[in-house]
């Protein structure tokens, strides 16, 4: 059985024969088919995860599956016991690792659990454990992530929970050159054979195609787990992975006791799709669900899957979260975000999300102007600042030395910075799962949290649908009166300002580019120099060689 089952439906047909004429001007009397779809058993009746996050076992209730070492660094951490999808993941995963040595193929698995639930551990902790003892280096876990921030985080606790273990995790986004990933996860012996030098890779997807189809010895034919962090991203990648990983064949009892069985796939998202195309692509076996919601009624969001019916699990968000809404005119949205920054006597730590990094960081320039009096620190993260750069600003961020971070949607997808009091969405998302993901970076392990949306007039109603579509509860929108503080600010100086810092850049950057192609020029003709040089000692070698006399040269 695979996802494919899916695209079954139920169709009434219309009793009014097929073949009679339809008479132009008149209106149509036959009554229309109704196509319902029908969903697979295990999208219908998921395993239900308590929504609870306190709920979880403690570290002693699972120590007779968990490793003492990894309880160990657990408690380090400060955590003292598993929130409930990382439990049931511990359970399911321990039980298909014995099914797997019984000869049986792994079911794949989605998880549909709200932002900030621990899905990350929810599958380190029992790979980790599953995998500590192999005896030869091989990418048995590989786990794709859309972006190079949520890889790096990954990464990091990877290493944190293999760090007893001779396990060996690799990193590959982009962030580092091509050759020095290659040298990371690949290592040539002494009679020139390639072996890989990880255990545990984790990938965005276009730089884990690059390694694919261009870095000798690469090599998927040893993968156990396929992890798909947020799933519902893209999955075109998928078809780069060697089969039987990527599309698991039909199973027969010869190949169950002939062939290797294929990779498990673990899907985890706080927005599941349950779109038969795109779940399609992702060619699952025997999948199972988990869930910690269960939603009922017409979905009707557009945007993601045109005609769905009921769906379990579908957009999660934590209990803990609380979400608003302000309105306010086009011109004053700057000012309602410092009134929203202001409103208590600290300003708390905050991220800010607009839908460009453009606005990101013009935001971010005019924000500082607005809260200089208040010795807050404001900094601007996107795509259009370099990986390195990226990290160091997040980690001060993380750290406190930011105040207020604004940044594109880059930095919504699963990235976990402790301690998020406010989230505003300064700009409205397009679609419903840009809402959860941003909203999904407050209210995270069970500690409360904000999430504020800035809506101009136009936008009111798209937001309310946006959150309906979901069955999310849509929070009354609140009215602000912004005049009398934008002229306590003399906010207008401030965009002044603003507009001139901007070109301050402009010119410094374009100076910039001016000083590279300078100095691009002269390295070119000091390269010619250099060129045109050695062409006339080899001309005078020659010379020397046929009359043996240096003066002759005049």
């Amino acid at each position: 059985m695979t996802v494919d089952t899916m695209t079954d439906e139920k169709v009434e047909e219309d009793a009014t024969p097929q073949t009679e004429f339809l008479i132009l001007g008149s209106k149509s009397h036959k009554k229309k088919r109704e196509v319902k779809r029908v969903l697979p058993d295990w999208l219908a009746h998921p395993e239900v995860i308590s929504a609870d996050l306190s709920s979880g076992p403690t570290l002693d209730e699972v120590d007779s599956i968990l490793n003492p070492k990894l309880i160990e660094i657990l408690k380090g951490n400060g955590i003292d016991k598993l929130f409930p999808v990382q439990a049931n993941m511990l359970t399911w995963l321990t039980k298909c690792e014995k099914d797997r040595r019984l000869g049986w193929w792994p079911r794949d698995t989605c998880v549909s659990a709200p932002t900030g639930s621990g899905k990350t551990l929810a599958y380190v902790l029992p790979i980790v454990q599953q995998l500590e003892t192999r005896l030869v280096p091989k990418i048995r876990c590989l786990i794709v992530v859309p972006v190079q921030e949520l890889a790096l985080q990954v990464h990091k606790v990877v290493v944190t929970y293999t760090a007893h273990t001779n396990l060996k995790a690799g990193l590959i986004t982009g962030a580092s050159s091509f050759e020095q990933e290659q040298n990371n996860i690949i290592r040539k012996t002494l009679s020139d054979d390639y072996v890989s030098a990880v255990d545990i890779l984790i990938a965005t997807p276009g730089r884990l195609i690059d390694h694919i189809l261009k870095t000798p010895g690469f090599s998927l034919e040893s993968l156990r787990y396929l992890i798909i962090d947020e799933a519902d991203r893209a999955t075109e990648w998928l078809q780069y992975i060697p089969e039987p990983h990527s599309r698991a064949p039909q199973l027969t009892l010869e190949n169950l006791s002939s062939s290797a069985p294929p990779a498990q796939k673990l899907l985890f998202s706080a927005t599941l799709s349950q779109d038969p195309q795109k779940l399609n692509q992702l060619r699952l076996f025997q999948p199972i669900l988990f869930t910690s919601v269960v939603v009922s009624g017409k979905d009707t969001d557009v945007n993601l899957d045109e005609e769905v019916g009921d769906f379990v699990g579908r957009y999660t968000s934590p209990e803990e979260l609380k979400e608003r809404a302000v309105e306010c005119s086009p011109e004053f949205k700057p000012v309602a975000l410092y009134k929203l920054l202001v409103k208590k006597k600290t300003i708390p730590k905050t991220l800010v999300f607009t839908n460009s990094g453009e606005s990101a960081h013009r935001l971010s320039l005019l924000l500082q102007l607005l809260l200089s009096e208040r010795n807050a620190i404001v900094g601007d993260l996107s795509a259009r600042i370099v990986s390195k750069h990226r990290e160091d600003i997040l980690n001060k961020f993380a750290l406190g030395e930011i105040n207020v971070l604004v940044c594109s949607d880059a930095l919504a997808r699963g990235i976990d910075v402790p301690d998020v009091q406010l989230v505003v969405s300064y700009d409205l998302p397009k679609h419903i799962k840009g809402y959860i993901h941003r909203a999904g970076r407050t209210g995270r392990a069970g500690k409360s949290g904000t999430a504020v949306s800035i809506l101009t007039s136009n936008q009111v109603g798209i937001y309310k649908q946006m959150l309906s579509s979901a069955h999310k509860t849509v929070p009354k929108v609140k009215q602000m009166e912004l005049t009398d503080i934008a002229h306590t600010l003399n906010y207008r100086k401030h965009l002044a300002k603003l507009r001139d810092l901007l070109e301050e850049e402009k010119i410094t950057a374009l100076n910039r580019a001016k000083a590279t192609k300078r100095k691009y020029k002269q390295h070119s003709t000091e390269k010619d120099n250099i060129t045109n040089n050695s062409k006339i000692v080899v001309s005078c070698d020659l010379f020397f060689d046929s009359h043996g006399d240096r003066h002759s040269i005049q």
